[in-house]
Formats: C-alpha cells, structure tokens, sequence
C-alpha cells in the first residue's frame, strides 16, 4: 500500500446519496439522537425520529415514500429494534428502504441475528461522523 492519502467517507459520501435525502433515527436515549442528527445533517441530512420502535412504526408508515434510510437503535423500551426490524419487513406499505441496526452490543449474535431479520447493516456505539458516513457509502454505492 502507498503513502496516499486516502479521502475520507465524509468526503464521498454525497456522491452516492440521492438528492435532498431524508434519515430516520430510532433510540430512546435523547443524548444519542442529539449527537446523530448532528452528523447526519452535516452530511446532508434531513433527520426524523423516534423514542422507541412502536412510534418508528407508526409514523414511518406514513412518511416513509420520503426516506431514504433508517437507523435504529437495539435496545430500548416497548418495541426493540429487533422487533421493529421484524415488524417492518412484514408490513405491505415498507419498500425495503435501508434499515441499519445501531447498538454498544455488538457482538455477533446481535450482528447476525440483525442481519437475519433484515437489517442492511450494522453499526456500533460510539460511533462518529466518518464512521457513519462509511456506513452510508457502502448501502447507498
């Protein structure tokens, strides 16, 4: 390998993204929707959210013709994103846009069994702007 310098995913990334693309974020934790919005926008973003799956499911059904891309968190309170993951893939109005799973648990198991579900991806906790954009890159290419 070379001494070149490679560009960052942050760099490339609107190459790949449609115009004005539209995120969905799903955690319970205020801190970590904060943090990913803030990223997201900087990449070009807009951003919507939810505290839990059970409100993902509700108002994704009704916006989801405009979003390009869905992050969810694991774990949290009255719908898990592993369930919401199952739960969308069996729903009629889904157009399998790209749903990644985010968590601090990321061991196999919780990698593999995301994957089955339907997920596109997989994204662990702490994550940063360029890891994210890494992410996108590789769904939207």
């Amino acid at each position: 390998m070379s001494n070149q310098t490679l560009p960052l995913p942050s760099e490339q990334v609107q190459t790949v993204l449609p115009p004005n693309p539209k995120a969905f974020i799903v955690d319970d934790s205020v801190p970590t929707r904060r943090i990913f919005r803030m990223i997201l926008e900087e990449l070009g973003f807009t951003v919507n959210e939810a505290v839990n799956g059970k409100a993902a499911l509700e108002k994704l059904e009704t916006i989801i013709s405009e979003t390009v891309i869905v992050f969810s968190d694991i774990s949290m309170p009255v719908m898990d994103g592993f369930e919401l993951c199952f739960k969308l893939m069996q729903e009629p109005w889904y157009d399998r846009t790209p749903f990644v799973l985010v968590s601090t648990e990321s061991d196999a198991k919780n990698v593999i069994k995301g994957l089955k579900l339907g997920a596109d991806d997989f994204l662990p906790k702490p994550f940063d702007k360029e890891i994210v954009a890494q992410v996108l890159l590789r769904i939207f290419q």
